[in-house]
């Protein structure tokens, strides 16, 4: 089963037969168990609600240490 979540066209949850979910976005393609997915897309969405107050507080944001890899 491979459904486009809505509003999100680059955005694909696929479903295998023996129960993996493949979570597709953009060019990059996630696999997970479904207790696992349901983790993931837990955590996604606490992130994106603290994403306002680190708008309008940018001295909450941790430094984390330098990674190299290139930012665009």
């Amino acid at each position: 089963m491979d459904n486009v979540i809505q509003g999100q066209p680059h955005a694909k949850l696929n479903v295998c037969g023996c129960g993996s979910l493949h979570f597709t976005y953009g060019p990059i393609t996630l696999h997970f168990g479904r207790e696992e997915f349901q983790v993931f897309a837990e955590v996604v969405s606490r992130l994106a609600a603290q994403v306002p107050d680190i708008e309008d507080h940018p001295d909450l944001v941790t430094r984390a240490p330098r990674i190299e890899t290139i930012c665009h």
